[in-house]
């Protein structure tokens, strides 16, 4: 092997190890006031299960949450399947931020943020 070959197949390897995280769907579909809103969410992609995630939903009393399904892993829920649910009290637009990390990622983090309009 000559000596390029070594550093090249160094990068091919670690980037073999990205942690490229999927959501679907990608965006939202819009809601309307006062009708339920339901739509699940998958997370995939990455070295293993998302057992590590923050959210932020604004505004916090739009009427809107996520649904958690409990599995034991290495914490109590496993995140990479919920449903973003409830009834839209208000018109506008709801945000949700989502950050976490992934087991054996070596501490790579991903974030998200969808947005859901809301019309009449």
């Amino acid at each position: 092997m000559n000596r390029y070959h070594i550093p090249l197949l160094f990068l091919l390897i670690l980037g073999g190890c990205e942690n490229h995280v999927i959501f679907e769907p990608d965006n939202l579909p819009n809601a309307h006031i006062g009708k339920v809103y339901s739509v699940p969410v998958s997370i995939t992609g990455g070295a293993g299960p998302i057992v590590d995630l923050s959210y932020n939903i604004i505004p916090a009393e739009s009427g809107v949450k996520l649904k958690f399904e409990g599995k034991k892993y290495y914490t109590e829920y496993i995140y990479n399947n919920f449903i973003i649910e409830g009834t839209p009290k208000f018109s506008g637009v709801i945000e949700i931020q989502l950050e976490g990390g992934i087991v054996g990622s070596a501490g790579e983090t991903f974030k998200k943020n969808y947005k859901i309009k809301v019309t009449d």
